[in-house]
This record gives structure tokens, sequence and C-alpha cells, in this order.
């Protein structure tokens, strides 16, 4: 009997182990983007990891794009601290892209559009890569102008920077009007608008952390062990016998003994 209830101990403890390590493991991880560059996931999981958010990144296609997994207590906290970071990062086009051969032919009005509309995601692009920038849109306007007008239209541009509420970002604007005014032929410095404004700051101490299960997990292991000294204990001290010599159990136990002391018949 001792050994049957050292080897149900010894089990039961086993399997207490497993089932705290599935719901470690389990510890419901849930994805929260999917289709991201390696870049911008790590950018991610940083910035989820300095405000106390469990985060990792996983890939199934051999790194060719990569998913954020979060912790499922901790999915709004995560969605707050990426929309404060601007993470992940909008994705533009570039001219490249888009005048690649296509076996089509543009007219030259569709060339026109197509480079302002390249030229202002190049720029875009370039302008969020700024530190603390969130949002960055820039708008061109290249009048199509007549070589023989005597008037000549200018050209314009207009930039919208929104930025993180704890960033210099707005400090930038001269800078900023000189680098589009430069990328842009035939546009003048005044002809550069530059609106900045800072994005609402999030209060992550309004949202609570999340609580680790490892707490929870310990406190079953520890009841369970208390439980199985207990029983080894009664076990040890005989009270199944004193048990079984009186009450319902002593038919059942007589019984049991009567086929313990049964001998086997031969057969001739």
């Amino acid at each position: 009997m001792g050994c049957s209830l050292k080897r149900l101990m010894t089990r039961g403890g086993a399997l207490c182990v497993a089932l705290a390590l599935c719901m470690t493991l389990a510890g419901c991880q849930k994805e929260l983007y999917g289709n991201l560059s390696e870049q911008d996931v790590n950018e991610m999981v940083v910035a989820l990891l300095e405000q106390g958010v469990d985060a990792t990144k996983a890939t199934s296609d051999d790194g060719k794009t990569w998913a954020l997994d979060v912790d499922q207590n901790q999915m709004v906290r995560a969605m707050e601290v990426l929309r404060a970071r601007g993470l992940p990062h909008s994705k533009y086009d570039d001219l490249g892209g888009l005048f690649k051969k296509d076996g089509l032919v543009s007219t030259p009005t569709e060339e026109r559009v197509r480079f302002i509309y390249g030229l202002s995601q190049e720029l875009s692009s370039t302008l969020s890569k700024i530190d603390g920038v969130i949002v960055a849109r820039v708008q061109i306007v290249l009048p199509n102008n007549d070589p023989l007008a005597q008037q000549i239209k200018p050209s314009s541009a207009s930039v919208f920077i929104k930025y993180r509420p704890d960033s210099d970002a707005s400090t930038l604007v001269p800078q900023i009007k000189t680098l589009v005014m430069h990328s842009v032929e035939g546009l003048t410095y005044d002809a550069v608008s530059v609106t900045a404004v800072p994005a609402d700051p999030v209060d992550l101490s309004r949202l609570p952390q999340a609580q680790s299960p490892l707490p929870m997990i310990v406190g079953a292991a520890l009841v369970f062990l208390v439980c199985a000294a207990a029983l080894f204990i009664w076990m040890k001290r005989g009270m199944p016998a004193k048990l079984a010599s009186s009450g319902p159990g002593a038919k059942l136990a007589a019984l049991l003994a009567r086929l313990r002391r049964a001998k086997p018949t031969s057969t001739a």
C-alpha cells in the first residue's frame, strides 16, 4: 500500500507540474498585429516591454513577416502604448514602385499625378522617421503652367505633423520646411506651411497592470502538496484498516482478504 501511495503521489505531483506549465505557456498570449516587418515588430516589442507589457514576436514564414503576441489580459494597455508611440508605422509608397514597368503606357497626365503622389509619399516617409513624430503627411501642389503664359503659378506644399507630447519635434519646423523646399522643384521656403500638433497624452497609470498567473499556480501546487502529505500521514497511521474493521467497508475488506488468501487450483 505504501508503494502504491508513493506512486500515486509521484504521478499526482507530475500532473500538477504539467498543468502548471501548460497554464504558464498557454498564458493566454494572443496575436495583436500580424504581417509586420522585423524592424516594426522589434520596435513594438521594445516599446511594450518598457511599459511592463509582456510581448513576444513570432514568424511562420522564416522571417518574411512577423506577428506581435501579447498577454490577453494586457491587450488594452498594449494598444494604448502603441498608439502613443505611433506604432506600427504607416506604410508609404515610393517612386520606384509607382513607376515600375508593368507593360502599360500611361498618359502624361497620369504620369504627372503619379509623380506628385509618389513625391508626397516619399517626403511623408522621411518626416515620419524623425524621433517623436507619430504621423506625417505632405501635400504638394505643382501647377501645370503653360510655358507661354506671362504669369506662372508658384508651387506650394503643406505639411502636417503629429508628435508625442514628450518630444521636441515642434522645434524642427524650420528644418522641415527646408527639407521639403529642396525636395520639390520650384518651391520656395515661404510656400511651405507646417502644422505641428501634439498628440493627446496617454495616462497609462489608469490602466490596470495584468496579474501574473504565477501566484495562483504556486498556491495550487502548495495546496496539492499539503493534501498529499496529509493523505500520506493518514495512510501511514493505518486509519484505513481501522475504518475497514467496522462500518460499511467491513464486508468489502473481508472479501478482499479472502481473495488474497485463495490459492489458484492447479490443472493436471
